[in-house]
């Protein structure tokens, strides 16, 4: 017996349900593959099983053939062998029992590079003579029409050649069909058919298939398998029925009753459809039906439901518009020749002249008429009209704007409609918004498929060339009466926005009237004209650069005073200065505005560090000024490197060397006793964050040469290298900033250096050659600093190094950080060198943690053991919130931090575990240390480890709600919250316990620290019992809630008293 004949034979004794894991058709295939069989071996084997007249045998048969054919590549079937497979699965089609291995085998057969037109012709043949869909399971169905979509991708032009026959067979093969699955792969095959075939004799046949199913109400079930969607379905189905244009005189009628429905999932459905539908169709038949669709998308415009279906239906005007009225001729589908390029050509409009004719001049007409009335509601949705038509065609903005201005400015201009003038001026601002920027559309609405209109401005081609000087003349005189201001500035705004319409002067001149604004509105009683007319500047500066920078930002540097001295807390100079640094801060992302800001305000703080510090009342107001004038950087500088603006690298020697200098100077100068603003170590903060985010945006090459000149400076008291220029100014004293004897306000500039290494690429060198020198270094000063800042500066500088170069550091890591341990963290001289070490410590740990190295996990082990000292248990539990934290920044993405993926769930689920055991293990105060470890880290856990492990730790929770720590209780209640809205029904039990602890933070220790934040996370989570807790189980406690939050409605806080309002009525609502 031969091995194909062995073969099957195992094939025909195997159980039916084991016939589709079986490997025998995959050796089968590998045999023939290598030609050691043949196929007519394999056939003759099978012949009684093929011929065999019992079903179950003769599928079988056919199933290990199909299955043989399936696993064998494609290549290495000839051209004949192909065709008699062809031929015999084929004819096989009408074998109920085999057919479904018949399609499938023919799937793959289809696919073989040797599968040719006629064989496609008999395939296409014998499904549509030999197959009745109604009478196959869904599954069977899917895979018939998985190959004829087969066919239509790798045989297309066997079916071309079929033409009609095929057209005619598919058409009555599919009809009604009705499983979601099968109708996606129909919807495909039936607009290829729509695309490529001549459909002209069968397009009836085709709509009836098509439209019958419009709109689409499929709603998937719960958990559903398969992952179809209503959406999918929707958009399946339109992209058939915008495919041919002559579906267009069959479902324009029948579009027009389903707008006309109730439901609006179809009105929804059916806007959406002739969004895509009326370019498609064409001027011809979309202007017959036009009236019609136009009277009924005003009272859907007019009459809307919701905001977005008005957006609907103006998306849907526009584009019957733009089919109508297009700026150009473009030829239309013909009847008998449709191909993919006429799907995505407009067609004819009815009419492409200038002149406008027709259902428009009704339209438009309609709209003016409302707007006689601006004040009336129907006058905005009016205005909307016009600007979606104004964004059909250029012809059609031309001819609104023609009779639209002319009518405003008659009621404007009328002494007796004085009162309308806002009204107007609103309206008027719309529509000219529309000439700059097209008016977004619904994000409901498909794409869409007309030429977007190009209306120039330039050279005095603009239609709103004849009305130039009346516009500008009118608006800036808006813009000064105070009842037409507001109104004004948008229109004024807008008109400045159109493109390439005014000279230079004239947006000079308009930017002026914006600018006295500006510069007059109090900002007690006219917030809103202020804010209108900054937002209108913000949105003007990237447009027109020059003209903001020559009048606006002038007017608000002279806001700004030389000095701090004379500006009084609460003064108006204050309130004034604070308003140009907002106001600049917005307006200044543009490059070149950008760069004034940077230098102008730079020049400023200079002048303001120099300054001695002031004593008594007095005192910290040149602080404040420049804090203030940081934080302006700060906030720009952030906001451009959020959206990654190019500009920033060159600051680095434009700016930086200036910055640095105004702050490391004055520590070389001899003073005595003088103290100047600079020295203040809280804007050595601020300075060192406008460095960190300049160095973030620095290439790696020159972060290495601004590395080298930083370490010039700091480890060797070379300050020329950092400085250049600004050296000259360098005082006597030597500038060691690493030296434990030198002054405290020259260490305290170690919060520059940090600064600046943190935003350090991991390539970079950070160091000078000894990176573990530098390390060690660092690691003894973390213990020698003189106060919070150095330290500060100090850990984050250890942790971010070992995080970025922990591969490099294994000797600093197994040797040196040991010997700390024990030296320092266990062995430490003093409780503060203790301490500092500890911190020390938790950073590496952090840095090697968020890169998932064991040595982190080895590290916080190290921590764990300390909770049981009777000096460092408390901080070392702290300390764990340290490690978990992101909110600082330090360790993160910007600063090219190594984070690996999901590390925050490795951590605590390594973490909580140990939390949990030692708490269990743990005696009295010992006890109070783990649960002030799980209050530390609660706030950071991921919200979903939240979900799934906290209720497990429940016990713990409740009893960590009596900790002493304010911000401890606020963490754990903040973790409540979380629980009780995605997982009430883990609290039931347990919940009028927490209810009352937590009502005790309501309203005592309203001067403990972190009280505040106690309060707000109280009432949060009070808050949000209503909703999800049930009644029955703390109706008990309802009357005592009520009566607590009614003393915090008192509280000194107006945030807090907001707060409790808002919970008091969720109470007051709560019942069964």
């Amino acid at each position: 017996m031969d091995t194909v004949t062995q073969l099957v034979l195992s094939w025909t004794t195997l159980p039916k349900d084991q016939l589709q894991d079986s490997q025998i058709p995959n050796q089968l295939a590998s045999k023939l593959e290598a030609q050691e069989i043949k196929l007519i071996q394999l056939v003759k084997a099978l012949a009684d099983s093929l011929t065999s007249e019992d079903d179950n045998t003769r599928s079988t048969g056919v199933q290990l053939l199909s299955l043989t054919v399936q696993a064998t590549i494609k290549s290495s079937l000839d051209r004949q062998t192909t065709k008699t497979l062809v031929t015999f699965f084929t004819d096989k089609l009408g074998d109920n029992a085999s057919m479904l291995y018949c399609v499938l085998a023919l799937q793959s057969l289809v696919q073989s590079p040797t599968f040719g037109v006629g064989e496609g012709e008999e395939v296409a043949r014998g499904l549509l003579s030999s197959i009745t869909l109604s009478s196959h399971p869904q599954s069977t169905r899917y895979q018939i029409f998985t190959l004829l979509s087969t066919l239509l991708t790798d045989a297309r032009p066997a079916l071309l050649r079929l033409g009609p026959t095929f057209v005619k067979g598919y058409c009555d093969l599919v009809e009604g069909e009705k499983d979601p699955r099968n109708l996606m792969v129909s919807f495909g095959i039936v607009r290829e058919i729509l695309v490529g075939f001549e459909v002209d004799e069968f397009i009836a046949n085709l709509f009836d298939i098509t439209f019958c199913y419009f709109p689409i109400t499929f709603v998937p079930p719960p958990d559903d398998p398969y992952g179809i969607t209503s959406d999918e379905l929707i958009l399946a189905l339109r992209e058939c029925l915008a495919a041919n244009s002559l579906l267009g005189p069959l479902a324009l009628g029948l579009f027009l009753e389903k707008m006309q429905a109730s439901s609006e999932k179809s009105k929804k459905q059916t806007l959406q459809a002739l969004i895509s539908c009326f370019p498609v169709y064409g001027g011809k038949v979309s202007g017959e039906w036009a009236p019609r669709f136009s009277e009924a998308l005003l009272i859907e415009v007019f009459h809307a439901t919701s905001d977005e279906m008005q957006d609907l239906a103006l998306d849907c005007f526009q584009s019957l518009m733009a089919t109508l009225y297009p700026d150009s001729p473009s030829p239309s589908p013909s009847s008998n020749e449709t191909n993919e390029m006429d799907v995505d050509t407009p067609p004819t409009s009815v009419s492409n002249s200038k002149e406008i004719k027709g259902v428009a001049v009704k339209v438009v007409k309609n709209s003016l008429d409302e707007l006689q009335e601006p004040d009336k509601s129907n006058a905005k949705p009016a205005t909307r009209v016009l600007v979606a038509l104004m964004g059909a065609s250029n012809r059609l903005a031309d001819y609104i704007i023609s009779l639209t201005l002319p009518q405003l400015w008659t009621i404007y201009k009328n002494p007796d409609e004085v009162a309308l003038r806002p009204s107007i001026l609103l309206h008027l601002s719309t529509l000219l918004s529309s000439l700059s920027t097209p008016p977004a559309r619904c994000p409901l609405s498909p794409p869409a498929t007309y030429p977007t209109p190009t209306l120039t401005h330039a050279d005095g081609k603009s239609p709103l060339e004849p009305v130039r000087d009346d516009l500008l003349s009118l608006l800036t005189s808006a813009t000064r009466d105070p009842s037409t201001r507001i109104a004004g500035l948008a229109s004024l705004v807008a008109l400045i926005k159109v493109p390439s319409f005014l000279t230079p002067a004239e947006v000079a001149f308009g930017v002026s009237a914006i600018n006295d604004v500006l510069s007059v509105a109090d900002p007690g009683s006219n917030e809103d004209e202020y804010e209108a007319a900054l937002e209108g500047l913000v949105g003007l500066a990237p447009l027109h650069p020059k003209q903001v920078e020559g009048s606006t930002l002038p007017l608000l540097f002279a806001k700004l005073p030389p000095s701090g001295k004379g500006v009084r807390k609460g003064s108006k100079e204050d309130a004034g200065y604070r308003r140009a640094l907002e106001a600049l801060a917005e307006l200044c992302l543009h490059p070149s505005l950008f760069e004034i800001l940077m230098l102008r305000v730079l020049a400023r703080l200079e002048g303001v560090l120099e300054e001695e510090q002031e004593e008594g009342e007095r005192e910290g107001r040149q602080t404040i000024y420049a804090h203030h004038l940081l934080a302006t950087l700060i906030s720009v500088l952030a906001v451009k490197t959020e959206r990654g603006d190019d500009d920033l690298p060159k600051y680095l020697d434009k700016f930086v060397p200036r910055l640095c200098a105004a702050f490391l100077v004055p520590t070389t100068v001899e003073g005595g006793e003088r103290r100047v603003v600079a020295m203040d170590e809280r804007l050595l903060a601020d300075a060192g964050k406008v460095l960190n985010k300049i160095v973030q945006r620095v290439d790696v090459e020159r972060q290495s040469t601004f590395s080298y000149a930083m370490n010039a400076a700091f480890h060797e008291g070379k300050l020329d290298k950092l400085l250049g220029e600004q050296a000259k100014d360098v005082g006597t004293v030597n500038f060691s900033p690493l030296n434990p004897k030198a002054s405290t306000t020259q260490q305290n500039t170690i919060v520059l250096f940090s600064a600046a290494i943190l935003a350090m690429r991991p390539t970079t060198a950070v160091s000078a050659s000894d990176l573990t020198g530098f390390l060690r270094h660092f690691l003894v000063r973390s213990t020698e600093v003189g106060n919070e800042t150095q330290l500060v500066a100090t850990v984050n500088l250890l942790g971010q190094t070992v995080n970025k170069r922990a591969q490099d550091l294994s000797e600093f890591l197994t040797k040196d950080v040991a010997e700390y341990w024990d030296s320092s963290v266990v062995g430490g001289k003093t409780d503060r060198v203790r301490r500092a070490a500890l911190r020390s410590w938790a950073w590496i740990a952090k840095g090697l943690v968020v890169r998932s190295d064991q040595r982190g996990y080895d590290a916080v082990e190290k921590i764990l053991q300390l909770f049981h000292d009777p000096v460092l248990g408390r901080e070392a539990a702290s300390t764990l919130g340290v490690i978990a934290d992101e909110g600082d920044r330090i360790m993160s993405k910007e600063n090219f931090a190594v984070i690996r993926l999901l590390y925050k769930q490795r951590f605590f689920a390594f973490l909580l575990p140990k939390l949990v055991q030692g708490h269990k293990s743990a005696l009295g105060e010992d006890q109070l240390v783990y649960l002030v470890a799980l209050s530390s880290v609660l706030v950071h856990i991921p919200k979903q480890i939240a979900i799934t492990e906290l209720p497990k730790l429940m016990p713990l929770l409740v009893t960590a709600l009596d900790l002493p720590d304010a911000n401890l209780r606020a963490n754990v209640i903040d973790t409540l919250g979380v629980l009780a809205k995605e997982v009430s029904s883990q609290l039931e039990l347990s919940v009028g316990n927490i209810a009352l602890k937590v009502l005790r933070d309501v309203v005592e220790n309203a001067t403990v620290q972190g009280a505040v934040k106690l309060r707000l996370s109280s009432l949060a989570f009070l808050g949000l019992l209503p909703a999800t807790v049930p009644y029955s189980t703390l109706h008990p406690h309802k009357a005592t809630i009520l009566r607590q939050l009614g003393q915090a409605i008192d509280d000194p806080r107006r945030d807090v008293r907001r707060a409790a309002v808002d919970c008091r009525s969720k109470w007051f609502l709560y019942s069964s």
